[in-house]
């Protein structure tokens, strides 16, 4: 199996024999300069920025910042092993999607193309309860690609038992529970545009073609 740093010696081939450089930087913390120049305001502020003043993830940053690679020198390095299995599921390397959700305010296709990347790879997708796509599409496309189902906690819990057993015949493994949304963050970029997503339907795709939900509202039909 070839190594993901193998990538970046493919790069300085194109562009040392062929001229070519890649069409996108390789710095992946100036990615977001690029969205900005596609993406519309609304979906910038929604997906940058955090909550409040932003302090929390700046000092998160910090503390991730604060751990080290030490390198184990004069060692072979030409066999590299970088799987892990975490929570039960095995992984090629010590990485997964996080679960991200509206991704179609960055592109029409939003979790499925992000589902089938992360499948591509080998890698675990975490699918988002408040996804712009259903756990089932979500399934469909990542089709034998490791996936995970990102819980959250709705006031009616018939409708979240309904959520993890969708997850659960659909092949996602493990279920993660987040617990930071009791109230809504208070986002400032979003305020100040009066602009939220699910208002306008986005994100919700779970919770629309869930049948204990649509029974409630007297909808049974997907």
């Amino acid at each position: 199996m070839s190594n993901f740093s193998d990538h970046q010696i493919g790069i300085y081939l194109s562009g040392m024999l062929e001229g070519k450089t890649p069409e996108i930087t390789t710095q992946l913390g100036n990615l977001e300069e690029y969205a900005r120049e596609v993406l519309a305001p609304e979906a910038m502020g929604y997906i940058v920025p955090s909550a409040g003043t932003s302090a929390t993830t700046t000092a998160n940053r910090a503390a991730f910042d604060n751990w080290r690679i030490v390198p184990r020198m004069l060692r072979g390095s030409t066999q590299r092993d970088y799987s892990t299995t975490v929570l039960g599921t095995s992984m090629p390397a010590p990485v997964m999607f996080a679960p991200v959700g509206v991704q179609t305010l960055a592109h029409p296709e939003g979790e499925l193309a992000s589902a089938r990347a992360a499948a591509a790879l080998g890698l675990t997708f975490i699918h988002s309860t408040a996804a712009s796509h259903s756990i089932e599409e979500v399934a469909d496309a990542s089709g034998d690609g490791s996936r995970w189902f990102q819980l959250y906690w709705v006031d009616d819990r018939e409708i979240v038992a309904s959520l993890i057993k969708r997850a659960k015949e659909n092949g996602y493994t493990t279920l993660v529970l987040t617990l930071d949304t009791v109230l809504l963050g208070y986002r400032p970029a979003d305020l100040d545009r009066g602009f939220l997503p699910f208002l306008s339907g986005q994100g919700l795709a779970n919770i629309a073609a869930d049948p204990v939900f649509r029974a409630s509202i007297g909808d049974a039909d997907p």
